[in-house]
């Protein structure tokens, strides 16, 4: 498997940033991988994702989600949606030093113009409020038949204000 994951992007945040847009996904490959590592908010917040078209995030009600939401100090929890404007890929995340947060996403259909976009979600964090480790499993569907040339990563700002602090975001193609 060596030599299979080749990087097409790569952005790491050092500071505080409003959004990440990684693109450069064609049909070179059929499946491509997004890995989150060490995400940060600036307040308390949940990161969500959008599919980008020609370079922008497309901010339609065409997300369609299912996941688990795992935590390990009780039971886990469903959670599915139609219709939304974009989709959570992490739950709340705790701000400040020695937190952060990890995920990666299989990318599938992207280039293919006739089919869904859609991707698989593997997350966890460390949750200081509750002192431990949960996370979501799952994943979601763009439900228009269009290509898709990336993905745009913000935080909802549920409470108010909130950028992206810290986070390496790379993008991979999986090698036919």
């Amino acid at each position: 498997m060596a030599g299979s994951l080749i990087k097409i992007a790569e952005t790491t945040i050092t500071s505080s940033t409003a959004s990440v847009t990684l693109t450069g996904i064609d049909s070179t490959y059929d499946v491509y991988k997004l890995v989150i590592s060490n995400l940060l908010p600036s307040v308390d917040d949940a990161p969500f994702m959008r599919v980008t078209k020609s370079g922008s995030a497309d901010t339609t009600s065409n997300y369609d989600d299912a996941k688990k939401y795992l935590k390990a100090d009780t039971s886990f929890s469903n959670i599915a949606n139609v219709n939304l404007d974009k989709v959570d890929i992490m739950a709340t995340l705790d701000d400040g030093a020695g937190k952060g947060s990890n995920g990666e996403y299989y990318l599938f259909n992207f280039a293919n113009a006739s089919e869904y976009s859609f991707v698989t979600i593997e997350s966890t964090h460390f949750q200081s409020t509750a002192l431990t480790v949960r996370g979501f499993a799952g994943g979601f569907v763009h439900t228009v038949a269009s290509a898709s040339d990336g993905v745009f990563i913000a935080f909802n700002n549920y409470t108010g204000g909130s950028t992206i602090e810290t986070g390496k975001f790379s993008l991979f193609g999986l090698k036919k």
